[in-house]
């Protein structure tokens, strides 16, 4: 299952527990980390966690940038 965000794809699968891979769209990288969820809590968890993971990188990506100019 695959959600979308903030320019960036959060691919989920089910194991032993939700993972939710992140993706940046554009450059297809995948971000050095991935949210989890146990099964009781629900794909969606992991979905908001995921979410959660880009609002930071979002937030440390722009901040760099303005470092930067």
């Amino acid at each position: 299952m695959t959600e979308h965000y903030r320019g960036h794809t959060i691919q989920v699968t089910r194991t032993g527990c939700w993972d939710a891979v992140i993706v940046e769209a554009m450059t297809g990288i995948v971000l050095p980390t991935k949210a989890t969820a146990q099964l009781h809590e629900g794909r969606s968890v992991a979905v908001a966690r995921a979410c959660e993971l880009i609002d930071l990188y979002a937030g440390s990506v722009s901040r760099q940038a303005s470092r930067a100019a």
